[in-house]
């Protein structure tokens, strides 16, 4: 700045100094050229050439800095679509400010070119970017037909307009317009003018470029187009909204007849064609109904994509996404949960009509209130609920405990691939639109009994057998938290009875409390929380004290259903993952899936859990799967909480492993008889019967290091030839008895219930089939008179 300041002081001054005699010598020159009559006549017809050259500086000058630079030429980058592809490759679901897919001018056909051509710029590859005769042009044709002038922009006057201008009308606006066109020649050649012409337009209902506007209202890509629909699309150029095929068919009619006439005139089509194609009805693509299946799924691609990669890349950069959801099962599983947490819901609104006394305070039938309950249910909480105040010494209301208030109930599900850990559905509520709580993997919910299996799953990599025996009794376990010494918890079973001895694999499928417990605290409970976290539960804290064993953590139904991959992966445990690769506009892969795999179990004791789960599905606490029919070896565990607040179902088959919660947000009792069998269940039998319809039925594999053995029934010892009544049973090698037994039943002494394996007088068990043994008929004596039932202990 101090140097400019000299430089102008010091030019000032030599004006002052030789001005006057340098405007002498100027004039004295000047006085001379104008004696001469030719140079005079010369001077007069350049003046106003000069005088327009000296006012298109200064305004080039005063508008310079206004207009995009060069760098922002070279970089011009349109906002795309981001794509979600399914599993097949077809796009699933869409993210975008403008529904744009760039399309390269060697993929655009001619015709579609030579439409726009016609009506917009027939001169295009003959200006510089602004036509100078299309003005006077336009001036004239004005004022002898008497209409409406028409604009007189060209191609790349428009694209200017798109890419940096605003839409307002004015001469400043007009003006930068021309140079920047002026500077967009000299930046692109023609061909690149045109591809970004053509993707950058917009044709209404969200759609930019010709390449979206043919997909949305003809459903073909540009390359399928006819000449009738490429006009319809050049039509539209003028004013979108106005032309549209699907809202304004017959302006767009009329508009791409005479679009079909300027490329008739233009000698882009002949007469004959002409007059065909102006007879030609204008057809549109059915628009696929919206049907919102997913949008959990997609949502959580959405969240991680946004937090990697920014908001920007999502909405603009037109990333293509290839996830692994199927879109088939996801609708089927949409629709499944939805109409089963609405049975669900409808249970509990009978329960709480009742148990609030509705139908009396409001004077209306019970199924009345029910159809109405969500205004009978808000009318209550306004007039009752809300005066209701007090509260006990437990912090329960007094006059309307929670226990009988209307808890809401929601649902969620996972199904998973087990050989490659692809998701292949994802339900994350009922209603994505009024929730976006994905209860899938954001809620940490107690499991109940469907951690069980991580508990057994402890004892069988730890030598246990499937045949060893617990005793189901009541237990008095102190509390390790609590300073004083008399306060102790004594846990109990859901049906609040006591079967005594009984084997591990009967402990499972009826899902027996107490023995889960004394599993856990054999086994050590420090080590089932070391083993709960190689199962993958690693959000929520775990404490090891006895009620571990009964679910008492937090816990996702990602991190549950990935954990039951488990068994039917041999041991391993696959990472879920919901995004296969992700490929950016130009085709270089940004990321790419890798399988990620953790030893959790070896595959003998796998094995043994599979073999134990199996039995839930066909005579356990889930013995309606067998009963509907599902012949797909599978396996399987529900859960129920206290107070009915979470009822869980978590299963597998070889090919997938699939989780259903269904619970209250609150969290609060949805009321006894709300179970995992009777709420979760139902839709893993309806969905996973869907899913493997075609599917082969998959057997589980023994893998090596599995043994069978036939074990005496009365002393625990391998089967002798005088053992009539034995059990055959699955061990891990190394782990199984070798003693053999030599018949001597009466003089045996049986072991502690720690050691025990089997001590029943139940008959011979083959692969879970039971065969009472047959007393041989004796000839010449008379049968034996029945003797009457006595209740025996049940060991499996």
């Amino acid at each position: 700045m101090n140097k400019f300041k000299a430089f102008m002081k010091i030019l000032g001054s030599a004006i002052k100094k030789y001005g006057s005699i340098a405007w002498q010598k100027i004039w004295n020159v000047l006085k001379i050229a104008f004696a001469n009559k030719v140079f005079r006549w010369f001077f007069i017809l350049m003046c106003p050439i000069i005088l327009a050259f000296i006012a298109a500086l200064i305004v080039y000058i005063h508008y310079s800095p206004e207009l995009p630079s060069l760098s922002q030429l070279e970089q011009i980058n349109p906002r795309l679509v981001t794509n979600i592809y399914d599993k097949d490759g077809q796009i699933a679901h869409e993210y975008f400010v403008e529904r744009r897919e760039w399309t390269s001018i060697d993929s655009i056909p001619q015709k579609a070119i030579q439409a726009v051509m016609a009506t917009e710029d027939r001169a295009f590859y003959k200006h510089w970017g602004m036509n100078v005769w299309a003005i006077p042009s336009a001036i004239i044709e004005s004022a002898v037909s008497g209409n409406k002038l028409r604009g007189a922009s060209t191609l790349t006057q428009q694209l200017t307009k798109l890419l940096f201008l605003t839409p307002e009308r004015s001469l400043s606006r007009k003006i930068k317009e021309m140079m920047t066109a002026i500077r967009i020649e000299q930046t692109y050649t023609k061909e690149e003018i045109l591809e970004f012409y053509m993707n950058e337009v917009y044709l209404a209902g969200g759609n930019y470029g010709f390449q979206a506007a043919g997909k949305y209202y003809f459903g073909k890509p540009l390359d399928s187009l006819s000449i009738p629909e490429y006009a319809v699309l050049a039509g539209m150029l003028q004013r979108p909204e106005t032309y549209r095929p699907d809202r304004h068919p017959k302006n767009s009619l009329r508009r791409r007849n005479t679009v079909l006439f300027a490329m008739y005139d233009a000698g882009y089509i002949t007469r004959d064609e002409y007059h065909k194609y102006v007879s030609t009805p204008i057809e549109l693509a059915k628009k696929e109904e919206v049907t919102g299946n997913g949008l959990y799924f997609f949502e959580e691609i959405r969240k991680y994509m946004e937090k990697k990669y920014g908001e920007n890349s999502l909405y603009a950069d037109g990333v293509s996404v290839y996830s692994t959801i199927d879109p088939d099962i996801q609708a089927f599983l949409d629709s499944v949960a939805y109409a089963q947490v609405e049975r669900v819901r409808r249970r509990i609104k009978y329960r709480a009509t009742r148990r609030l006394q509705l139908t009396k305070k409001y004077g209306m039938p019970e199924d009345s209130v029910v159809a109405h309950f969500d205004s009978v249910y808000t009318l209550f909480k306004k007039e009752y609920l809300s005066a209701d105040t007090v509260k006990n010494r437990r912090g329960q209301f007094t006059r309307f405990p929670d226990s009988i208030r209307y808890h809401h109930a929601e649902v969620a599900a996972i199904i998973i691939e087990n050989e490659t850990g692809a998701i292949r559905a994802m339900v994350g509520g009922s209603d994505f639109n009024k929730s976006k709580w994905n209860r899938a993997v954001q809620s940490l919910r107690q499991p109940g009994s469907s951690f069980k299996p991580i508990v057994y799953s402890t004892a069988m990599d730890n030598g246990a057998s499937p045949c060893d025996s617990v005793n189901d009794q009541p237990v008095t376990i102190p509390d390790p938290d609590d300073k004083n010494p008399n306060k102790v918890w004594r846990p109990g079973n859901f049906e609040h009875d006591f079967e005594g001895m009984m084997t591990l694999r009967r402990a499972l499928y009826k899902s027996k409390n107490l023995p889960a417990i004394l599993t856990g605290m054999k086994y050590g409970l420090s080590n089932v929380v070391n083993y709960a976290r190689k199962f993958g539960i690693k959000r929520a804290p775990l404490q090891a004290v006895p009620s571990l064993a009964l679910g008492s953590v937090g816990a996702t139904l990602m991190e549950m259903t990935s954990a039951y991959t488990v068994f039917p992966n041999g041991g391993n445990r696959i990472e879920p993952y919901m995004i296969e690769s992700i490929v950016d506009r130009n085709g270089e892969i940004l990321e790419k899936n890798s399988k990620v795999e953790h030893e959790v179990l070896r595959p003998a004791s796998a094995y043994l859990m599979v073999d134990m789960l199996k039995d839930v599905n066909v005579r356990g606490t889930a013995g309606r799967v067998w009963a509907s029919g599902f012949r797909h070896p599978s396996g399987g565990k529900t859960g129920t909480t206290n107070d009915y607040t979470d009822t869980w179902y978590i299963g597998f088959t070889k090919q997938y492993t699939m989780g259903v919660w269904v619970g209250s947000d609150t969290p609060g009792t949805m009321g006894a008889g709300h179970t995992g069998t009777e709420d979760a269940l139902p839709i893993w039998m309806a969905t996973m019967a869907r899913l493997h319809k075609d599917l082969p039925k998959l057997p589980f594999p023994v893998p090596p290091g599995v043994i069978s053995r036939g074990i005496c029934n009365h002393t625990g010892l391998v089967a002798g030839e005088f053992c009539s009544e034995k059990s055959y049973c699955l061990y891990t090698a190394g782990y199984g008895p070798t003693e053999r037994c030599d018949g001597n039943h009466f003089s045996s002494q049986t072991k502690s219930a720690d050691n025990a394996t089997l001590f029943s007088n139940k008959g011979v068990v083959e692969n879970n089939r039971y065969e009472a043994p047959q007393p041989k008929k004796k000839k010449g004596k008379k049968e034996p008179e029945p003797q009457p039932k006595r209740n025996t202990r049940k060991m499996f």
